[in-house]
């Protein structure tokens, strides 16, 4: 005997389905819960109603329900998909199929009608027509030919860019293999290459560091850029190919042009600078020749000054031919300073006071013993403009302390400091301790202790003087380093 089945409980079951029987006038009889959640209606609300109210209106005016009563009762079967409507008026798209049922005398006893809901299909179909449109916008209205190809390098897809690059229509490049698309020479290595890639897939520009070439369909050949990606919409899928396509042959052009310039601009600049430094190094000799002169020229002014002296002893003059002589001496050294340098435009000064020192010590007979001199100067360099000058008052301050500060055996020590202020402006600070001076003595004779030149120079420079007398003397000058300005237009 066989088990009794409840086909109710079964059908109520079946969610994804509305299941429901009609009369023989198409009237419903029975409701399954899945046409209660499809529907929007209970069982009670149905029952003994037609089934028509699941039509839109124009369907109603049609006939279509009552023609696919007529169909299934004719065929046995009848099947719709279009637009049915809820208790709450909303549309879904469904697929009905209504199916006749006879009794064991095969007479119509009525119809089992079985709808689909196939508006999520709808919505995804929807969803990925969508992307394919976006998909395919994306590629056309990439500035590259973009083409696709399978593993085994056959194209499948091409855009808009690569008809218009290489002068094939769609149907002649499908199915074909990329290399038609690249210059025999090439062909071969290129299935190697494309086999390797095969194995290590990844972004990247095909032929890095090489020159690559493509082949039109009028066998014309051009420069490209080419960079490759590996696509799988799924990880079961076979593996596309993305190449990027871009025509080169301008910026090709380009790039030689301005490599050719490069070369052209090279030469011409190494021929130009060759000629400059002859140039240079002719200047560099010229002044040297110049600086030697005008220090050799001083020296004979130097020598003829001490030559008159010599021949008038006893005259109140010699004095004054001396101290000019050491002045010119005292610029001489600059000059001599300049010619040792490559820099012509600055010298050291405190190798520049030192050998003053030096020179004036041995000019008074004066041992190292007697008078110790110690210069801080340490990373000045003056132009000569400024050293002039200032050499000049140097002078004036050491041989007014070798004549007067440091009488019979008396010993001593002078200091020279010069210090880097704000502005371009600095401090020099001399004094010794020496037996000093009054004021009234500095009053009745300055120019006899240089003080009239010390100020005219200080002047010069756009500097202040102060002194101090006493136990010794001290000079504190201010003063601006003198930038150098030709007369000459260049």
């Amino acid at each position: 005997m066989k088990p009794e089945i409840d086909y109710e409980y079964y059908l109520n079951e079946i969610t994804d389905y509305a299941v429901f029987t009609l009369d023989t006038f198409g009237n419903i009889i029975s409701w399954n819960l899945g046409a209660e959640r499809i529907n929007g209606y209970s069982e009670a609300e149905v029952l003994q109603k037609h089934f028509s109210i699941f039509f839109p209106e124009e369907s109603k005016k049609s006939g279509l329900p009552e023609e696919l009563l007529v169909s299934a009762a004719a065929s046995g079967r009848a099947e719709y998909s279009g637009w049915h409507i809820r208790k709450d008026g909303t549309k879904f798209y469904g697929n009905g199929v209504i199916n006749a049922i006879y009794d064991k005398e095969s007479n119509l006893i009525g119809f089992a009608k079985i709808t689909r809901d196939l508006s999520i299909l709808e919505e995804n179909s929807e969803q990925i027509s969508k992307s394919e449109r976006k998909f395919r916008y994306l590629i056309e209205s990439a500035p590259d030919a973009m083409i696709f190809t399978d593993a085994n390098g056959i194209i499948n897809l091409v855009n808009k860019q690569t008809i218009k690059l290489f002068g094939y229509t769609e149907a002649e490049l499908y199915g074909r293999k990329i290399e038609m698309l690249m210059p025999e020479r090439f062909s071969a290595r290129h299935i190697k290459h494309r086999d390797e890639y095969q194995r290590n897939p990844k972004i990247r520009m095909m032929g890095e560091g090489r020159e690559l070439k493509a082949k039109r369909k009028d066998g014309s050949e051009f420069d490209v850029e080419i960079s490759l990606s590996p696509i799988k919409a799924d990880p079961d899928d076979e593996m596309q190919i993305v190449a990027a396509i871009r025509d080169t042959t301008q910026r090709t052009r380009i790039e030689n042009e301005i490599r050719e310039l490069n070369r052209t601009l090279e030469q011409r600049v190494k021929e130009r600078t060759e000629e400059l430094e002859k140039s240079l190094v002719e200047k560099v000799t010229m002044l040297q020749e110049i600086h030697h002169r005008v220090k050799n020229n001083l020296q004979t002014v130097s020598s003829l000054l001490r030559i008159q002296s010599n021949k008038i002893p006893g005259n109140p003059a010699v004095g004054y031919l001396r101290a000019s002589e050491q002045r010119i001496r005292s610029m001489a050294l600059i000059h001599m300073q300049l010619y040792k340098t490559k820099d012509f435009s600055k010298i050291n000064f405190s190798e520049y006071v030192e050998e003053l020192c030096e020179q004036l010590k041995i000019s008074f007979g004066i041992p190292d013993d007697k008078v110790k001199v110690n210069v801080r100067i340490k990373d000045i360099y003056f132009s000569i403009d400024t050293a002039l000058p200032c050499g000049l008052m140097i002078n004036e301050l050491i041989t007014n302390s070798l004549k007067h500060a440091f009488p019979g055996e008396r010993q001593g020590r002078i200091l020279i400091e010069i210090k880097k202020l704000e502005n371009r402006s600095y401090e020099l600070v001399y004094n010794d301790n020496g037996v000093g001076a009054s004021e009234d003595k500095i009053a009745e004779n300055p120019s006899k202790l240089g003080i009239l030149l010390i100020n005219t120079l200080v002047e010069q420079l756009e500097g202040d003087v102060e002194t101090r007398y006493g136990d010794g003397a001290e000079f504190k000058l201010t003063f601006m380093d003198i930038e150098h300005k030709t007369h000459y237009r260049t």
